[in-house]
């Protein structure tokens, strides 16, 4: 599979008086699928004034834990350029191509073969900044949300932000509004509700889980 960007192959995204068409985008989508030995495919976009926000499902037929295996040996997710994520380094090369449209990747789901991953955008780019980050994170931390290796999460969510836990007693004096590392919300098969696990303390929290922000 050719990992080549620089073909100009486009998709055109319209609504009325706009017409964004963005060379590259079928590469780009290629380009990541090469890399992360995934299909990549574009679920849905939002168009405002300057660009188009993207939401993208990657399937990867591993588990999570051959995934982060891979990823720590440098086989998986890794370009020449070790501290740059393929996703951030195909989308600087197709922001190139496209220097009118504001690109960004609202969402990321990584659908593995246990287990599903749901990224969402804190910041402009963050996504594609901080993905090998939040990778190394679930590497750092699966020994914990597995509960020791006893339950395997089927869904993960990054972030959760705290205005989304009940729990008026939280003390987070040092947090950070914008991090993807201070709480994620996971689903273990044997909880019928999310448990947001504390990346800080290394465990779950008592508290419950407000999941509109999905």
């Amino acid at each position: 599979m050719s990992a080549n960007l620089n073909n100009q192959s486009s998709s055109n995204f319209l609504r009325p008086n706009v017409n964004f068409e963005i060379n590259g985008l079928d590469d780009y989508l290629k380009f990541l699928g090469y890399h992360y030995f995934s299909e990549i495919s574009l679920r849905n976009y939002n168009i405002h004034e300057k660009g188009i926000d993207m939401a993208l499902d990657m399937t990867c037929s591993i588990d999570l834990l051959e995934m982060l295996a891979h990823f720590n040996k440098n086989r998986w997710g890794k370009s020449n350029n070790l501290s740059d994520s393929p996703l951030l380094k195909g989308l600087n090369h197709l922001a190139e191509d496209n220097p009118s449209i504001d690109l960004d990747i609202e969402e990321l789901t990584l659908f593995l073969n246990d287990t599903s991953i749901i990224i969402k955008r804190t910041s402009e780019k963050s996504i594609v900044q901080q993905f090998n980050a939040i990778i190394t994170e679930l590497a750092n931390h699966y020994v914990y949300f597995t509960r020791g290796l006893t339950e395997k999460p089927y869904e993960i969510f990054i972030p959760v932000f705290e205005d989304n836990i009940d729990n008026p007693q939280l003390d987070t004096p040092n947090k950070t509004p914008q991090s993807y590392f201070d709480f994620w919300g996971i689903y273990l098969e044997t909880q019928e509700d999310a448990l947001i696990y504390d990346l800080n303390r290394n465990t779950f929290i008592p508290a419950d889980l407000d999941l509109s922000m999905h």
